[in-house]
């Protein structure tokens, strides 16, 4: 049996993200488009001989214990199958922290297929899904990844049109935005969503139909995201960076999640550069990447 593997995780990005209520116990529910793409951490596993589960990265202030999603992964593996074994995960992170894509979560699920394929795929994939919804409503996702749609807390995963091939550009700096703060912020903005504060969510209709046309412009269009009005309000350069994608070529840009990252759709490759250029000018860093297929 292998004793080592290595399982990329793959940022998330939110073609649609709306609030659609409140549950009895305050959590927020949600219909959201997401998407995986190209940019990715890379994360190995090693299995031990004693039973220590550790996490080490290449990027300073993330937690080798219990507080990384990913070690907590390891462990509810291991006591879902009551088996006898330690893990070291070597994460070497690409995808920036705090920003709205799932980079703990894309690791979190990482863990938990690399693991299951040194263990000789003891859990079916649903398995490893009500697992990682344990960890967190994007855990399930990123280990589905492609284009899916989600209610629920957004841990409940359905089929959806996936999203061609096409540019993502992705650009993050140093603006990390708290969850928690961002749905207070929403909150603020609509009346914690009561029933009568009258919120109407919008349509992700027109959304699937461009996705199930393929029609680029179409997808950008009609992305929308609840949380950009109040976050962006506070996050200056995070509304710097639409401006350049905007104008730039972009078909559309949008934050994804509560934020501050931004991403945009663009019509060739060619564009998508000419943005990293006009970016890396006003010293921002881009990420050219590509959806990902399931």
């Amino acid at each position: 049996m292998d004793r080592l593997v290595q399982v990329l995780g793959y940022a998330k990005i939110n073609l649609h993200l709306d609030i659609t209520g409140r549950r009895d116990d305050g959590y927020h529910t949600v219909n959201t488009v997401m998407q995986t793409v190209s940019l990715s951490d890379e994360v190995t596993l090693t299995l031990r001989e004693d039973e220590k589960v550790f996490a080490t990265c290449n990027v300073g202030g993330v937690p080798d214990d219990e507080k990384n999603l990913a070690v907590r992964a390891a462990l509810l593996l291991r006591a879902a199958l009551e088996k006898s074994f330690g893990v070291e995960i070597q994460i070497k992170k690409a995808i920036p922290m705090a920003a709205g894509l799932a980079g703990g979560s894309a690791d979190a699920a990482a863990t938990l297929v690399g693991l299951n394929r040194l263990l000789g795929e003891p859990c079916s994939l649903e398995q490893l899904c009500e697992i990682g919804s344990q960890l967190g409503a994007d855990v399930p996702f990123c280990i589905v990844g492609g284009t899916r749609f989600a209610d629920g807390k957004g841990d409940v995963l359905h089929a959806f049109p996936q999203m061609p091939d096409c540019s993502v550009v992705i650009a993050c700096e140093g603006e990390g935005v708290s969850t928690p703060w961002a749905y207070r912020r929403l909150d603020e903005c609509f009346g914690n969503f009561s029933e009568t504060f009258g919120y109407v969510p919008k349509s992700i209709e027109p959304l699937k139909q461009a996705l199930e046309d393929k029609n680029l412009r179409g997808i950008a269009g009609t992305m929308f995201n609840i949380f950009e009005a109040p976050v962006l309000a506070e996050r200056p350069v995070a509304t710097e960076l639409r401006s350049i994608f905007l104008s730039s070529g972009a078909l559309g840009a949008m934050m994804s999640g509560s934020g501050p990252s931004v991403f945009a759709i663009f019509p060739s490759e060619e564009s998508a550069n000419h943005a990293i250029d006009r970016l890396r000018a006003k010293g921002y860093r881009g990420f050219l990447c590509r959806p990902i297929a399931p």
